[in-house]
């Protein structure tokens, strides 16, 4: 993923409610200043923040700058696993800023489902330049894995959006 304006984070922060005792877990394959920013607003919240880096090189680098952070839990994550649940949690944001034109994104909706707490949100940000098509899928994406409250916005980044839904109890399963 293209790195993302650092200058725009704090606005993409304001998505995030400030309120203690969330958890927030954030797919993500490369370095990027929104994980300083959201370890940051972690600590200001009294969050727990779970980075689960898809890449080996990526953890290895995430895991000796976070690795001793006390609000935080860095992990390496394989995508491809059957079932993302680990030790039952879940979690108030699900954020992903991996790339997926490498990966299966049914595969990773189905999977992040069961591990967003009921009124959670994913959110997901891609590059500006998927363009409408890329956006159409994800939209049908997320309405076929009973995510609601759709909402794309496009004026966080210069060159990505911001895809956020919320999950809903009662709503598939």
């Amino acid at each position: 993923m293209k790195i993302l304006e650092e200058k725009q984070i704090p606005q993409f922060l304001e998505i995030l409610q400030k309120k203690p005792a969330q958890r927030i877990v954030h797919f993500c394959d490369t370095p990027t200043p929104l994980i300083a920013s959201l370890q940051m607003f972690c600590i200001e919240q009294e969050n727990e923040y779970f980075l689960y880096c898809t890449e080996a090189d990526f953890y290895q680098t995430a895991l000796n700058t976070y690795g001793t952070v006390s609000n935080m839990h860095v992990k390496n994550f394989n995508l491809r696993r059957p079932r993302y649940i680990m030790q039952a949690i879940e979690y108030d944001y699900l954020i992903a800023t991996i790339d997926f034109e490498q990966e299966d994104r049914d595969a990773f909706l189905d999977k992040c489902y069961p591990i967003i707490r009921t009124g959670g949100n994913i959110i997901i940000i891609i590059p500006r330049t998927t363009g409408y098509e890329a956006l159409d899928l994800w939209r049908d994406l997320l309405t076929e894995h009973s995510y609601v409250s759709l909402n794309i916005i496009h004026d966080i980044f210069e060159a990505h959006d911001v895809i956020v839904a919320k999950r809903m109890h009662g709503w598939g399963d």
